[in-house]
């Protein structure tokens, strides 16, 4: 086994920074036909997944001891060290920690004006047949400003009302750098926040379902996250990443909601 690149930083801005610059590599190499691995943690979980352009593979991870891995700067040596293995290594609870609101927020504002400015907006609604839910931002949540209606391809409609304030955290925060958010629609992070707030059971005023008796779950909010990503437009291999870390990180924001 190649050695890991940790990618944890000591500043959040630095963090950020280098964060970016290693996904801009890993998304180069995928789309000039390589494959990388991917390392991703959080506590005593952990998941290895092979990825290329067509295929994104879960490989049996063994588990570290958390003990054994300490936050540390990407030094030089070791960004060369993964440009060469193609072997790359995130921290889920580290990301979450050292991407605030606020980041995610400034990311989503950016995405917005890319949009407009590119013009691609209006196509990207039409093509994907996706809401376009407007939100603002209080500091710390996002404040859905109308009610967004999604109908999914089973036949099942989900409905976030206006008024509903999201923390998006059933998203891990490392996705949001991941995933560019002029790729992922709004509509993804926003119902599956809404699916994973409740449990599984949508209600008033947070939002409603069609049919009226329909419970979620957790896999089912999951397989719908994936669905939205895919009728986004974001690429196969990115979009499975998301769904495998979601599937494999998210269970303790379910829980906790």
């Amino acid at each position: 086994m190649p050695d890991i690149v940790n990618a944890q930083f000591m500043q959040s801005n630095t963090y950020l920074t280098q964060l970016r610059e290693q996904f801009t590599r890993i998304a180069q190499q995928i789309e000039g036909g390589e494959t990388v691995m991917l390392h991703l943690t959080e506590g005593d979980r952990a998941m290895s997944l092979v990825v290329s352009r067509e295929h994104v593979v879960d490989r049996a991870t063994p588990i570290e001891p958390s003990t054994t891995r300490k936050p540390r700067a990407l030094a030089d040596n070791d960004s060369l060290i993964a440009g060469l293995t193609k072997t790359f290594s995130f921290d889920i609870a580290e990301a979450n920690r050292n991407i605030p609101s606020a980041e995610i927020h400034a990311h989503i504002t950016r995405a917005a004006v890319r949009k407009t400015v590119a013009g691609s907006e209006r196509d990207m609604r039409s093509a994907s047949e996706l809401p376009n839910p407007t939100v603002s931002f209080n500091g710390s949540e996002w404040i859905l400003a109308d009610d967004c209606v999604y109908a999914a391809l089973d036949g099942c409609t989900v409905t976030v009302k206006n008024g509903f304030k999201t923390d998006l955290a059933s998203i891990p925060r490392l996705l949001w750098a991941f995933i560019a958010s002029f790729e992922l629609s709004l509509v993804a992070p926003i119902v599956h926040d809404l699916i994973y707030s409740s449990t599984g059971k949508v209600v008033l005023p947070d939002g409603e379902v069609s049919a009226a008796d329909k419970i979620f779950a957790r896999e089912e909010a999951d397989d719908l996250f994936l669905e939205l990503m895919a009728r986004a437009k974001v690429a196969y291999w990115k979009r499975n990443v998301a769904y495998l870390a979601v599937r494999g990180f998210g269970g303790s924001s379910w829980r906790q909601r």
